[in-house]
């Protein structure tokens, strides 16, 4: 499998991107603050599939699929 090849996500020439270098830095609250991003995703995700009905017919149907014949060599 070739490597997968990551791009920054802010060009230098970004207006957004800021400096900061590794002494102004805290590993541990970038990390906070990705768990609270992914919390939040999964928080969000399981609302919406509690919100989503579905009709009682839609999950009942049953189809029944043809054997496959498997034929002579």
């Amino acid at each position: 499998m070739p490597a997968k090849l990551t791009m920054p996500t802010l060009g230098l020439t970004n207006p957004r991107f800021r400096y900061r270098n590794s002494s102004s830095t805290d590993i541990t609250e970038t990390f906070k603050r990705a768990r609270r991003a992914m919390n939040k995703a999964k928080r969000d995700t399981e609302s919406a599939q509690q919100a989503l009905e579905l009709e009682p017919e839609a999950w009942a149907v049953v189809v029944a699929m043809p054997q496959r014949v498997r034929g002579a060599a």
